[in-house]
């Protein structure tokens, strides 16, 4: 057993959260270490140095509660591998990074992200899944000339995607207006109605 004779008696005492409530005599070591109580209720056994330096100042709550704000901070949505994550930053870059390959048919020809997808993915997060987002499907503008915003997407299958293309060719039958590649050979061969 130490002689508190022979340290410094920190009983009593407050460091940070925690407060010293006795010596800690499961310790033989040469040592000083004291059993101390946390605010949130923890208790935490610290050498007397430790103490006294301020590099211990609670149980381990602190560093938890730092820990949750940072992962907080800047990752609110927990979404950052997903693939709708993804597809929000493609759909950025295609319009806002000029040194992207794809640049020049989307923002090169002023095709923008409205303000609000833009600055955050939360809202684009919940228009999506308002809109029937699923994993096999991509995000389509409907006007391909036009943004991506809220009333201009669409989520597609890549063969709608393929439709939706400035550079197919269309074809009018009777009243329906068709691209090329949806044609069949019996469409283009078949008598129009009247």
């Amino acid at each position: 057993m130490k002689n508190l004779f022979r340290c410094h008696d920190l009983t009593g005492q407050k460091f940070g959260r925690l407060t010293v409530i006795g010596l800690d005599e499961s310790r033989q070591t040469r040592k000083t270490y004291w059993i101390c109580q946390c605010e949130c209720g923890g208790i935490k056994s610290a050498r007397s140095d430790i103490l006294l330096c301020g590099a211990i100042k609670s149980c381990g709550c602190m560093k938890k509660e730092q820990d949750k704000s940072n992962l907080t901070a800047n990752h609110r949505h927990k979404q950052s591998g997903t693939r709708l994550y993804k597809i929000w930053q493609g759909m950025k870059k295609r319009c806002n990074d000029k040194n992207t390959a794809c640049y020049d048919r989307y923002g090169g020809r002023g095709i923008k992200v409205c303000e609000e997808w833009n600055s955050s993915f939360e809202p684009f997060f919940e228009w999506a899944m308002n809109n029937g987002y699923s994993e096999e499907l991509t995000i389509d503008r409907i006007d391909n000339n036009g943004n991506y915003e809220p009333n201009n997407c669409k989520w597609s299958t890549n063969q709608e995607q393929c439709n939706n293309r400035r550079s197919n060719i269309k074809i009018t039958i009777g009243n329906a207006t068709k691209t090329l590649t949806d044609q069949t050979i019996e469409d283009l061969f078949s008598p129009i109605p009247r």
